[in-house]
């Protein structure tokens, strides 16, 4: 059964204030542990997470946030590198009084979550990535092919046909492709500032090569001081499932999950099973 993008009415739609006024837009409801959740890039909490959060809800308080740049925060002139993202988080920890937390990250989220463990270790209980960039170098041709002049500008180009051939890039089930879901990314990123922001990120995290080695977290990933779970689908074509066992191989209290018949999308595509895991390991 393909699963749909959130009800809002199920949560509440909140926004927080950081320094230097910048709006940082987040889903908030349930009850439990608080759950910060984050999304990856050209997305918003409601594409990211639409399908899961009403599995989540019974179990926990959640936090589903659109950090600066993505969904429906604003978008400042940033240089949105991942310590930028990471101070971000942390700002909106302390705005709402959240001293320690779980997070979940997917993708680029996967990424911030990993980089806030290694560099505020004391604010995170335990940390689950989905996919996470910046385990190893190696990234789909695509978003390499982003990241040169005018070619970028024309792929990132809001249009509902482009989206939809690119989400399919995502699943190993096309028919999580729902139009409700094209219709909340194509919503996401016509907003004014997304297409700069992800242009901007993609070409300075992203060459030809691949992730730029700058990115990649590599043999930090043995600092990681909490418990870890690493999850991934098999089939991901984005960013490939040997990067999950390498992270599971260097973070020291690590966690493997591999869903089969599972794309990059894990959360739209196995929202049930990926419950049942965090609940097993978050409670």
């Amino acid at each position: 059964m393909c699963a749909s993008v959130v009800n809002p009415l199920t949560l509440d739609a909140q926004h927080v204030t950081l320094d230097g006024g910048i709006r940082v837009h987040y889903l908030t409801g349930g009850t439990g542990r608080p759950l910060v959740m984050l999304g990856g890039l050209a997305s918003s909490v409601r594409a990211s997470w639409g399908a899961l959060l009403p599995h989540l809800l019974p179990s926990f308080h959640i936090y589903a946030v659109d950090l600066p740049g993505q969904g429906d925060s604003d978008k400042p002139a940033a240089a949105y590198s991942v310590h930028y993202a990471v101070d971000a988080l942390i700002n909106v920890l302390d705005t709402l009084k959240l001293e320690q937390v779980d997070i979940l990250g997917a993708s680029l989220g996967g990424m911030v979550t990993l980089s806030t463990v290694l560099e505020h270790p004391g604010r995170v209980r335990r940390a689950a990535v989905v996919g996470s960039v910046g385990i190893g170098q190696d990234v789909t041709l695509a978003l390499r092919l982003v990241t040169l002049p005018l070619l970028g500008e024309v792929a990132t180009t809001p249009r509902r046909s482009w989206i939809k051939i690119g989400l399919r890039h995502n699943f190993a089930d096309p028919r999580h492709v729902t139009d409700e879901l094209v219709d909340e990314f194509y919503r996401a990123r016509r907003l004014p500032g997304a297409q700069a922001v992800v242009l901007r990120v993609l070409r300075s995290g992203v060459g030809l090569g691949g992730l730029r080695p700058s990115a990649v977290l590599g043999e930090r990933l043995r600092q990681v001081a909490v418990p870890t779970l690493v999850l991934w689908g098999r089939q991901d074509r984005v960013l490939p499932v040997g990067h999950a066992y390498r992270a599971a191989e260097l973070i020291p209290d690590a966690r493997l999950h591999v869903f089969e018949d599972t794309g990059h999308d894990v959360a739209t595509e196995r929202p049930a099973e990926l419950t049942q895991i965090l609940k097993d390991f978050l409670l």
